[in-house]
């Protein structure tokens, strides 16, 4: 019976340290885990490193929420900060950045161009507009000339061509 009462004193024993172990283990445990909170706050100070005080698992989300915090910092700067972007953001990011950025200059090369077939448009009537004007007038000084020259009793133009053309003192008069 007393190596019953010997073994149940040592299992005792050992039950005590285990558990002693076992609550230093959470307190170690708790304390690395309030460390990582920590470095890992938003607001933590830019010498905490995740990667020292917390596992990796939580190390490797923690630089990417930085790494996204980062991003939209600099997107906020301003939209077209590439140098901030190309540093901060993933290549995902960068890629739609791109994207947005080569669609914006093809829409400024599409206005572009829109607008000068427009000018091109608008020099086209005005020149079609001046040819019909000078036209008009050419087309209104000839029956003027016909009107004005000399008739026989049938009301036929009795002057010919060169009658015409005399009758006219100046170039700017011709019809």
């Amino acid at each position: 019976m007393t190596y019953w009462k010997i073994l149940a004193g040592l299992v005792g024993v050992l039950a005590i340290v285990a558990g002693i172990h076992t609550v230093a283990g959470w307190r170690e445990d708790a304390a690395i885990l309030k460390a990582c909170a920590a470095a890992v706050a938003i607001d933590a100070p830019p010498a905490a490193d995740p990667g020292r005080a917390c596992p990796s698992s939580i190390a490797v989300a923690a630089l990417a929420a930085n790494r996204a915090r980062a991003c939209d910092a600099a997107f906020r700067a301003r939209p077209e900060n590439t140098y901030g972007v190309a540093a901060a953001c993933t290549e995902p990011v960068k890629t739609v950045q791109a994207e947005r950025d080569v669609a914006r200059r093809e829409a400024g090369r599409l206005t572009q161009a829109l607008s000068n077939e427009r000018l091109g448009q608008d020099a086209a009537i005005a020149r079609a507009t001046a040819s019909a004007s000078t036209q008009a007038e050419r087309k209104a000084r000839a029956a003027a000339a016909l009107q004005a020259a000399p008739r026989d009793g049938d009301g036929l133009v009795v002057c010919a061509a060169d009658c015409m053309r005399a009758r006219w003192a100046s170039a700017s008069e011709r019809p």
